[in-house]
């Protein structure tokens, strides 16, 4: 999506002619910070770098799917040292210009990021960075560590090998390299103590021709002092800085790739929830339609039994077949002497206890079946009967007691609840559906634009590696063509030496 401003605009013409002209220290309260001057055409604006530091953190969250170009590094435990140490960092202030300037470059020529408002903004001279409102992040919360259970080989073959340079180009290559330039630069100080101890052999020397050939051995050493300090320079700028870039290149390659991995990873955790969902609410259909069946057959069977019933049947009633709940009978089993009263009714003595606060009056003779319930029960009666029947006399009789009350607090009616989990997994396997086809899409549409990032990255890594070879040995070439001409002519002067001695 373009945008329409005029910068916007003007960096599809010339977008390759963003320059950083000056990087200039000030101090504001105590802190001391470098200011680069940023020039676009006409716009003229003043960052720091932590407002590049900012700009493209906002940019990765903004396109986690992009190969976002680098910027320096922050400084080290050992630069901040020597800062402090009020050493001269100014090479470090010009290593810092150079790649933030190819930082803003390649986002002028990427076919992407050129067209961010943002990166507009950065470049308008009457934008205060620190007034500005990044957007938030966009890279949701995915899992970090999930082994795919169908990966795609391709970009698993891509991650086994981002992997790989990632871990030569910022471990081997850099330590190699730092190395190499640290040993070059003391070896041009050696240089520097050599020519020096030359010449001063030279001033102590009486004969003429060999202070000469001193000198000029002294002159050469110096030369190639020089020339050392020459080239370690020319190598830190068209080469260490390039191959540092390139090995932030290979660690954003990976980061690039283990989004789309985790990307994979969602989508397929989405497929296993949507499984166990459709699996739960398969088994709840199951369940209701049962019960349903069941509930229909007994319909059946209470219509069918009412019929075959003449309302003017001489059947007894029912309370003619219902025991008598009279306190004051006693139980078959209390003639037994190894009876255990406690042991009968434990369960229903301690949930339904209160029915024996029921004061029944005895049935008269001639009709024991029949029991008179009172009209109304009086706490006093209750009390006693709880006292009377010892409620909470066994463990027992509190769990039960317990797992009833609670039973009947969460499953009033199991038919509703099981219902309303029908509903709510439905409406979680519609919404998995759509989150499916949702990520689904997104990781095709990443997948295709990480491929031709790395397609792009590759076809630049070739190119900048090819021109970073060639000017490594053109330095050194060179470098050895000049070192061989200083030193040949201090030869010549040593053979002469030589000559007239024989």
């Amino acid at each position: 999506m373009s945008c329409a401003c005029a910068i916007g605009q003007a960096l599809q013409q010339h977008g390759d002619t963003i320059t950083i002209t000056n990087a200039q220290k000030q101090t504001i309260d105590k802190t001391t910070f470098v200011v680069y001057t940023v020039c676009f055409q006409e716009q003229v604006a003043k960052r720091r770098y932590s407002d590049f530091d900012s700009f493209r953190t906002a940019l990765t969250r903004l396109y986690p799917d992009v190969l976002v170009p680098p910027i320096p590094e922050k400084h080290s435990l050992s630069e901040y040292t020597q800062q402090v140490h009020g050493k001269d960092d100014q090479p470090m202030i010009d290593k810092r210009k150079r790649m933030l300037q190819r930082f803003l470059l390649r986002l002028a020529k990427h076919p992407r990021l050129c067209h961010e408002h943002l990166f507009h903004r950065f470049l308008e001279h009457s934008v205060s960075w620190s007034e500005v409102e990044l957007p938030p992040a966009s890279i949701d919360k995915l899992p970090s560590m999930h082994d795919l259970k169908e990966p795609d080989s391709r970009f698993a073959d891509m991650e086994t090998a981002a992997e790989k340079h990632a871990d030569l180009a910022n471990t081997q290559v850099d330590r190699s390299q730092r190395k190499a330039l640290r040993r070059m630069r003391d070896l041009s100080s050696d240089y520097a103590e050599l020519g020096a101890a030359y010449h001063m052999l030279s001033q102590n020397e009486a004969d003429g021709q060999i202070a000469g050939a001193m000198e000029r051995i002294s002159m050469a050493a110096d030369t190639t002092c020089g020339k050392t300090k020459h080239m370690v320079h020319e190598l830190e700028v068209s080469f260490a800085e390039h191959m540092q870039e390139y090995a932030q290149y290979t660690l954003i390659a990976k980061q690039v790739l283990r989004y789309r991995h985790a990307k994979h990873a969602q989508l397929e955790l989405i497929g296993v929830s949507l499984t166990n969902k459709k699996s739960m609410l398969h088994d709840l259909l199951q369940t209701e339609t049962k019960a349903m069946q069941i509930e229909n057959a007994m319909n059946n069977n209470d219509i069918s039994s009412s019929s075959s019933h003449s309302p003017l049947s001489s059947s007894p009633p029912l309370s003619a077949h219902r025991p008598t709940l009279s306190a004051h009978q006693p139980h078959e089993h209390e003639s037994d002497p190894n009876f255990d009263d406690d042991d009968e009714d434990d369960d229903t003595r301690s949930v339904e206890d209160g029915f024996s606060a029921i004061e029944v009056s005895p049935s008269s003779p001639s009709d024991p079946s029949m029991t008179e319930y009172p009209s109304s029960l009086t706490a006093s009666a209750i009390r006693a009967s709880r006292d009377r029947y010892r409620k909470w006399s066994s463990p027992r009789k509190l769990f039960n007691a317990v797992s009833y009350t609670l039973q009947g607090m969460i499953d009033v009616d199991p038919e509703a609840t099981r219902r309303n989990q029908i509903n709510k997994l439905k409406e979680s396997v519609a919404q998995l559906e759509k989150d499916q086809v949702r990520v689904r899409q997104e990781l095709k549409d990443i997948s295709q634009t990480i491929e031709q990032e790395l397609e792009t990255f590759q076809r630049q890594r070739a190119n900048d590696l090819r021109t970073m070879m060639i000017a490594f040995a053109k330095m050194h070439l060179q470098f050895c063509e000049e070192n061989v001409t200083t030193w040949q002519k201090a030869r010549e002067q040593v053979d002469e030496i030589q000559t007239e001695s024989c």
